[in-house]
C-alpha cells in the first residue's frame, strides 16, 4: 500500500485505531509536532515559499514533496496549507494524569472541536486529561486541527466510568445544573481534583453524577446553558486562580 492511500485510509477511526496512526495537517499545528512521532509526511514545493514552512520541511525527517492536486486528494481540509504528517499515537500512564493537581475529564463530550478546544485549554492550565465513555475520538482530524497541538504535550489517557469512579486522593466534581450545585468560586480547589464536564446534549452521566460534588455557572442572562468548552475554561481558569494564590501564600509563609 502506497503512503498516499495509506493517509486516506486513516481518514476512517476503525483504520486509525488498527494501525495505531494518526494525521496532522498545518504549517501551526506541525510545527508542534515532536519529531520522533512523526513515521512519514509530504509537502508541497508551494509550501516552500514561506519562510517559516522551509525552516519546518529542512527540521523534520522523512518527508515527500508531492503534487497541490495529490495533496487535496489526501488532506482532510478544505484548502490545503501544503503540509501533512503521518503520527504514531502516544497516550500517557494514570501516573502521568494524576501528577497533575487538576485534572479534566470528558464524559461524552462528542463534538470534536469541542474536545480539542478543551484540551488547548487543558494544556494552557496544565491539567491531565481522562476522556471517559463515549467522547470524541481524541485522534479524530478536528479533535487534532483545533487542540493546535495539544495532544502531542497533554498527559491524556482513556479510562471506563467505573475505573474513574474507584480513583484514589481524587476529589471528584461535576460541572452540572442542578439545586444541590455549588457556584463553582465558592469551592475550594485545594486538593487534587477531576472535574467532570458532559456531552453536549445530556451532560454528565448519572453514575459519575451521584458520586460527584457538583459544581456550577451562574447566569443572569437569557442563555439556558454555555457551550460545554466555554464552560471548562471558566472553570478551569479558576481553580487554577486559586492553586495559584496557594502556592504563593504557602511560598510566602515559608520565607
Amino acid at each position: 500500500m502506497s503512503n498516499t492511500k495509506l493517509v486516506r485510509k486513516l481518514a476512517q477511526k476503525k483504520f486509525r485505531n488498527e494501525l495505531k496512526l494518526f494525521v496532522a495537517e498545518g504549517l501551526r499545528l506541525c510545527e508542534e509536532v515532536p519529531p520522533e512521532l512523526i513515521e512519514f509526511g509530504f509537502y508541497t514545493r508551494e509550501f516552500l515559499s514561506d519562510e517559516r514552512a522551509r525552516i519546518l520541511v529542512e527540521r523534520l525527517k522523512n518527508l515527500e514533496e508531492i503534487s497541490p492536486s495529490t495533496m487535496e486528494k489526501i488532506s482532510d481540509t478544505q484548502t490545503p496549507q501544503g503540509i501533512l504528517l503521518v503520527m504514531k499515537q502516544r497516550l500517557s500512564t494514570l501516573e502521568e494524569v494524576l501528577a497533575k493537581k487538576i485534572i479534566v475529564a470528558l464524559d461524552g463530550v462528542q463534538d470534536p472541536g469541542n474536545v480539542g478546544t478543551i484540551l488547548r485549554t487543558a494544556a494552557a492550565f496544565d491539567c491531565g486529561v481522562i476522556l471517559l465513555e463515549g467522547s470524541a475520538e481524541i485522534f479524530n482530524p478536528k479533535v487534532v486541527r483545533s487542540s493546535m497541538g495539544a495532544i502531542f504535550y497533554l498527559p491524556i489517557i482513556k479510562m471506563r466510568h467505573e475505573e474513574f469512579l474507584e480513583l484514589r486522593g481524587v476529589e471528584i466534581l461535576a460541572a452540572a445544573v442542578d439545586p444541590s450545585a455549588e457556584i463553582y468560586h465558592r469551592h475550594d480547589f485545594g486538593k487534587k481534583v477531576a472535574i467532570v464536564f458532559g456531552s453536549e446534549a445530556a451532560g454528565v452521566s448519572k453514575e459519575i453524577l451521584d458520586a460527584a460534588k457538583k459544581i456550577f455557572i451562574p447566569m443572569n442572562g437569557h442563555a439556558e446553558s454555555l457551550n460545554v468548552a466555554t464552560s471548562a475554561a471558566i472553570i478551569l481558569s479558576e481553580a487554577v486562580r486559586q492553586s495559584t494564590f496557594l502556592r504563593q501564600k504557602i511560598n510566602k509563609e515559608k520565607s
